[in-house]
């Protein structure tokens, strides 16, 4: 590689000669003159009487302060040529090795990348070697492994803990006994055991409430005499015997109800409730 012809030596600015400019003039002079001499401009002696005197010393005043003004901004762009030349040389410097430092910048960025990119080629086949298929890479990978200072040692470690971790959280959740199948997706698409298993607590419970809530949820019915009227009946022909359909309104108290059910499960009956 050619040696670069910059060296950072190079860059540092030396000053070899510094001669602080120096202005020998009237100005404080003035300045005394001016602040001694305004009791005799001060408003209390200008009257109608004397109006032409106030205009002639306002006009006078005025020039005298505008030519003050554009001498002080000739000397001033005078004296600072020299520094505004000097700040814009170094100016355009600073620029210029920006420019370069950019373009620099661009190469070492692509270079970090391409190592980032290997080592995590290195460490999917890590985790690919190890046989566990439950959730993708991507699941657990984790960006500070891409760190230099990380080692691979270390990272096998992790993904090691990680993978351990996972299966035992799938036997706590296969122990719950109850929606399994859904509980372990939802955990392996979140691997947040705590979130899943507040999931089941929900689903337990939800089906406590229905259960509870259809147990004393009756239909009302009229304490009447049971009656059982015929509605309708079908004959279904099969190759052993015939089984007839029949539909019914039934009337009674709550017991009669649930003794008439009982009968009908004990004669294999099959039933189902019909909405009115």
């Amino acid at each position: 590689m050619k040696e670069l012809n910059i060296q950072e030596k190079d860059l540092e600015l030396v000053v070899s000669e510094k001669t602080l400019g120096s202005l020998t003039t009237n100005a404080k002079q003035i300045k005394a003159l001016v602040e001694a001499s305004l009791p005799n401009y001060d408003i209390s002696n200008y009257n109608e009487s004397n109006i032409d005197l106030a205009k002639k010393d306002k006009a006078m005043l005025n020039k005298a302060s505008k030519a003050l003004n554009a001498k002080r901004l000739e000397f001033e762009k005078e004296f600072m040529k020299p520094f505004s030349e000097f700040k814009e040389i170094v100016s355009d410097t600073v620029k210029l090795i920006a420019e370069c430092s950019l373009k620099i910048d661009v190469v070492v960025k692509q270079s970090e990348q391409k190592y980032k990119d290997d080592k995590k080629n290195t460490i999917q086949k890590l985790f690919d070697d190890k046989g566990f298929t439950l959730v993708p890479f991507s699941k657990i990978f984790d960006e500070k492994w891409l760190n230099k200072t990380t080692k691979e040692k270390d990272i096998n470690l992790d993904i090691d803990s990680m993978i351990a971790k996972i299966k035992d959280d799938i036997i706590t959740l296969e122990a719950i006994g109850e929606d399994v199948d859904l509980l372990k997706s939802l955990y392996l698409d979140t691997l947040n055991i705590n979130s899943t298993i507040q999931y089941a607590n929900t689903l337990k419970a939800n089906r406590e409430k229905v259960k509870a809530e259809s147990e004393k949820t009756v239909a009302p019915i009229t304490p009447i005499q049971a009656t059982a009227e015929p509605k309708k009946e079908t004959v279904i022909s099969t190759s052993h015997t015939d089984v007839y359909v029949r539909a019914f309104k039934v009337s009674g108290t709550r017991e009669d109800i649930i003794a008439l059910s009982e009968f009908m499960n004990s004669r294999g009956i099959k039933f189902e409730k019909i909405e009115l």
